[in-house]
């Protein structure tokens, strides 16, 4: 009778990826944190919810944005104004992937 090895029948996980993680450096509480949305990404809207009362809940204002449409010359233009104009209004954000 001959003899057989048995290799391991796994294969070996790759090393996990993710975003990098960003840190203030400082407390949350009396920030404004902006929370960017899309009215076509519902989820995003719940998450955002629950996002808003964690950071009231720890002494920061949220400051919510929800974009318009990306379509259109006279839509983009508005847009972008609004998004400035929110971005240079708050001192971090939290915004979803697809955001």
């Amino acid at each position: 009778m001959a003899m057989i090895s048995i290799r391991r029948p796994t294969a070996s996980f790759r090393a996990r990826e993710s975003a990098p993680i960003f840190n203030l450096d400082r407390p949350i509480k009396g920030l404004r944190v902006g929370i960017r949305t899309d009215h076509g990404w519902h989820s995003w809207l719940q998450i955002a919810d629950i996002w808003s009362a964690l950071l009231k809940d720890d002494g920061a204002e949220p400051v919510l944005l929800q974009v318009g449409d990306h379509v259109g010359r006279e839509e983009e233009v508005q847009t972008l104004q609004q998004l400035e104009q929110w971005a240079n209004s708050i001192d971090c954000a939290v915004v979803g992937l697809a955001n």
